[in-house]
């Protein structure tokens, strides 16, 4: 920005206005001093005589109030951060505060910074000119915080990566982020996931994507969208030419959905890496799939781990790899698949020896001793290819199944169950408790999960009873099943970064 033409005030004033705020909280903002000295600029001298001299004509340069030092322009937007914290009676943040000054990024995830925490950020991003990437997830920012994001998008000029996820935007936000869009075309990466978005958004958001210029990466996960918004984003996927990574997981596509994905998937010239794991794919989705590889030759890691995907669904998205030998990363565990199935895959893999797979990931999924034997020679024809399996206890590390990894896995098919059946925590062990102690027994724990017919055999049961009770009381408290329910969330999300970031390295 031109030192000359601008001036803090000035970049405020356009900024307040965007948003609506009442002139006399424009007014009052204004009259907070920047400093002890005056600026003076074309603009404020034409409107403000200096004392004892003439009045300057249109065409004069600008005049500076030589009794006072010269205060230069802040391209920071330090000053304006504390001239409006002071005004909002927000307490300034030294991390920003020094992140304005000295970073391209900005990471202020779970800040608690609420709405008037964000609009103080985003006037100071309106000024600032060097400040790339900004992180603003899980700030309960609302709607007018995506409101005050939207329009400083709409004037900043360098900020290419924006992640707002995690702030319960619902549709609104929906509305905003499109508009945003619309105005901003040098955006490169965003991240909307966890905002409880549903089929009734997508209208909102997959047009502004598809026609996007310039946006490489898109997280869309931890949403609600399912398969009434997939035509949208079946559009989305096959028109748009610049995205290369999309991570569409944690949404509530089932067949008809996948098959969606899957066409736009099949048309798409420029997609490399495409998360669409924890859905309902199911066989008759992974056969869309498995056509898409068929006839793409662009797709480099694909991830459909943890989607009802059965063996008939497993062997069919194998075999396309007679047809494609560019994928290097498939990512298919999680779902049930049993060791027969995998061996034969293992007798088609040997017979492919132009592969560039890389990393065929299995995990969750059990092998004897006779199918792990196949995995060892095949190195021979593909030594450079990695096959994870088994249990895990962090993403791409093999650990043997243990009692506490099957409770794990049991609660988190309880979490995938409250999900699905739109319940909470509360409503589900209040089902089991029936004289309101929020304490059960094993026996009508047991029975609990019998009646509301989770998907869960005894052993599971076992596991997931010894796995809960941290104190060993012989009951299962509400606050054990809580805890341990955001302990396992937390360990996933951890996981799912861990992979982000694996993915981004292969980029």
């Amino acid at each position: 920005m031109d030192a000359i033409d601008y001036t803090d005030d000035y970049l405020l004033t356009r900024f307040l206005s965007f948003v609506n705020i009442r002139s006399s909280t424009r007014d009052s903002l204004l009259s907070l001093p920047l400093s002890k000295c005056e600026v003076f600029t074309r603009d404020s001298a034409r409107a403000t005589p200096v004392k004892g001299k003439a009045d300057i004509e249109d065409d004069q340069e600008t005049v500076l109030d030589i009794t006072a030092p010269h205060v230069p322009y802040d391209d920071t937007g330090r000053r304006t951060y504390e001239k409006i914290c002071q005004k909002l009676d927000v307490v300034p943040s030294s991390k920003i505060l020094r992140k304005l000054a000295e970073s391209p990024s900005i990471d202020i995830r779970h800040y608690g910074l609420g709405p008037k925490g964000t609009m103080a950020v985003s006037v100071a991003l309106v000024i600032n000119s060097t400040v790339t990437t900004l992180n603003i997830s899980g700030n309960n920012i609302d709607k007018t915080g995506i409101l005050y994001i939207q329009r400083m998008m709409e004037e900043n000029i360098t900020i290419t990566d924006l992640d707002v996820s995690d702030n319960h935007l619902k549709t609104f936000g929906a509305k905003a982020i499109g508009m945003m869009l619309q105005d901003n075309k040098g955006i490169r990466r965003l991240s909307i996931a966890g905002n409880e978005f549903t089929d009734l958004d997508a209208t909102f958001l997959t047009k502004e994507i598809e026609i996007h210029p310039t946006l490489d990466y898109l997280d869309i996960s931890r949403n609600g969208f399912g398969d009434i918004a997939a035509p949208f984003f079946e559009k989305m996927i096959s028109e748009n030419n610049n995205m290369t990574e999309l991570n569409i997981s944690w949404n509530q596509f089932r067949v008809p959905g996948a098959k969606c994905l899957a066409r736009g998937l099949k048309d798409n010239m420029k997609l490399k890496l495409v998360n669409a794991s924890w859905n309902g794919i199911d066989d008759e989705g992974a056969l869309a799939f498995s056509d898409c590889l068929s006839n793409n030759a662009v797709l480099t890691e694909l991830d459909i781990s943890c989607s009802r995907i059965g063996d008939k669904g497993y062997a069919q998205v194998m075999r396309a790899f007679k047809k494609n030998e560019d994928l290097e990363v498939l990512r298919i565990g999680k779902n049930n698949i049993k060791e027969e199935t995998v061996k034969l895959s293992i007798d088609l893999l040997k017979e492919i020896t132009t592969l560039k797979l890389v990393l065929l990931d299995l995990s969750d999924v059990m092998l004897g001793a006779s199918v792990v034997k196949e995995l060892e020679s095949l190195e021979e024809v593909h030594p450079n290819l990695e096959v994870v399996h088994g249990y895990t206890d962090s993403y791409g590390k093999r650990k043997m199944a243990g009692f506490a990894d099957l409770g794990e896995e049991a609660l988190w098919i309880i979490k995938e169950f409250i999900e699905e059946k739109d319940l909470t925590v509360a409503k589900l062990f209040a089902e089991f408790d029936e004289d309101g102690s929020n304490s059960v027994d094993y026996d009508e724990f047991r029975q609990g999960i019998k009646q509301a017919k989770i998907p869960l055999s005894s052993s599971q049961v076992d596991a997931l009873i010894n796995f809960i009770d941290m104190d060993g009381d012989g009951d299962i408290d509400f606050s054990e099943l809580v805890l341990k329910m955001k302990e396992i969330t937390k360990k996933r999300k951890e996981e799912d970064e861990q992979r982000a970031a694996e993915a981004r390295k292969r980029r």
